[in-house]
């Protein structure tokens, strides 16, 4: 393997526990309530530089599972769960900046009658005394307060699904290898290995 290709290793007691969340049971070997993918999600959200390293997966099952089908039909059920899910996050970006655009013409709105009543109490009550101040600044912080939701909406909240729109293309295009080599769940050799749930190394 090139020396810029990460190899993430996922440990599972099940083939099907790649898209579902198993039962959390040490006893079992399962002893993490994430599922496969969402473990794969994790070890690439921790690598800053995912975007530019290329990346495998190896799924490690119990040698009992060799002769599932759903094992060969892998690849193809997480190409089409990666593009479900990519469509899925494009909508909410698209639904969110909607939303954030809509926001941010009410909040200005807002703003805008918070400065008129603003300048109205300054004329009427004054600015100098407590009562004046409190209504004048505080209706010129309450007007600003109001702009706070539709900007974390167009600047911050479309950046999560933006991000996983990336990932899912990633994980589309990741090489994904199936490794029938761990020992039944919750056996003594399965449980006394050293390698953690989700492992990545840099091959030399």
């Amino acid at each position: 393997m090139a020396a810029d290709v990460y190899r993430i290793d996922l440990y599972l007691s099940d083939i099907r526990n790649f898209f579902q969340v198993p039962d959390v049971d040490p006893f079992a070997g399962d002893d993490i309530d994430l599922s496969g993918i969402d473990q794969l999600m994790d070890a690439l959200k921790a690598r800053p530089d995912w975007r530019r390293t290329g990346v495998e997966a190896v799924v490690h099952l119990p040698v009992t599972a060799a002769g599932d089908p759903r094992a060969a039909r892998l690849p193809a059920a997480l190409d089409r769960y990666c593009r479900i899910q990519s469509e899925y996050s494009r909508r909410k970006v698209t639904e969110l900046r909607l939303e954030g655009r809509h926001a941010m013409r009410m909040g200005a709105l807002f703003l805008v009658i918070c400065m008129a009543l603003s300048g109205v109490f300054e004329k009427l009550v004054g600015a100098e005394g407590f009562l004046g101040r409190v209504l004048v600044e505080g209706l010129v912080i309450a007007g600003w307060v109001g702009l706070w939701h539709p900007l974390d909406l167009l600047l911050y909240s479309w950046w999560p699904y933006a991000r996983d729109i990336k990932l899912y293309e990633k994980i589309k295009a990741m090489p994904v290898e199936m490794a029938f080599d761990r020992q039944a769940p919750g056996s003594a050799e399965d449980l006394t290995r050293l390698a953690p749930v989700v492992r990545e190394e840099r091959e030399a």
